[in-house]
């Protein structure tokens, strides 16, 4: 998702919006992006109610050239993380969320990397000339002093950095075993929810930065495309 100013695009449900990365990198690009997409559903249909989206590597030809992904997170359940930090800003709940989550999130995580594996797998078998670019996570909070964190325990910012870090590092693992470029902005943890509104590149309430919560902002957008057009030689999308 991009900003909530943006258009939305395809699919209802999917909230696709015309701002994010993959549209600024590619004036004709294929949008599969979803909310709450797991890596089964990139690789078999999914039940909407009385609808199916197909599964995402269906739209990949011996003809695609590029294949830009951004997975791995909701397999873990991070945005319940995410949603438990919003809760404790908001003061309703005094427990640490890393006490009531990070158990089963660190065995997720465990069984991430085969996961991952199989996506690569079926994007070569169906795409397998096409350039893989996997982008990473922008963290949505850093160390130090965070003001739109609020009462949130030291303890569980710690674990979000903490976190976040590992699903970047165990995406870009796999994306190293497959032949696949990884690509994360060098200064992401410098434009989380704990920069002025203006530098956010990532955002939890998203209400200064008219960004979805829990998403990337439209400058976080940008600088995701700046850096993937980087990694892979190319020019800025013209108007």
């Amino acid at each position: 998702m991009g900003g909530r100013d943006q258009p939305l695009r395809g699919e209802p449900f999917c909230l696709r919006s015309s701002g994010n990365y993959p549209e600024l990198l590619h004036a004709e690009v294929t949008d599969l992006t979803c909310q709450g997409a797991v890596t089964g559903d990139l690789l078999e249909p999914r039940t909407l109610g009385e609808r199916t989206l197909p599964a995402q590597v269906d739209a990949l030809t011996e003809d695609t050239t590029l294949v830009t992904l951004s997975i791995g997170g909701n397999d873990l359940g991070f945005g319940e993380v995410a949603g438990c930090i919003r809760e404790r800003i908001a003061g309703e709940n005094a427990d640490d969320c890393v006490d009531l989550l990070g158990e089963t999130i660190g065995e997720q995580l465990d069984q991430l990397p085969p996961q991952l594996d199989r996506v690569h797998e079926a994007i070569r078998d169906r795409a397998g000339d096409a350039q893989v670019v996997v982008t990473g996570y922008l963290p949505l909070v850093s160390a130090g002093d965070c003001p739109e964190l609020g009462d949130v325990s030291e303890a569980d910012r710690r674990w979000a950095v903490e976190l976040t870090g590992q699903i970047n590092e165990t995406v870009r693992e796999a994306a190293e075993r497959h032949d696949a470029l990884f690509v994360l902005p060098d200064d992401a943890d410098e434009h989380t929810s704990c920069a002025p509104p203006q530098q956010r590149w990532a955002d939890i309430q998203g209400q200064q930065t008219d960004a979805y919560p829990l998403h990337p902002t439209s400058a976080g957008h940008e600088a995701m495309a700046a850096a993937v057009r980087d990694a892979l030689g190319l020019e800025p999308v013209q108007p």
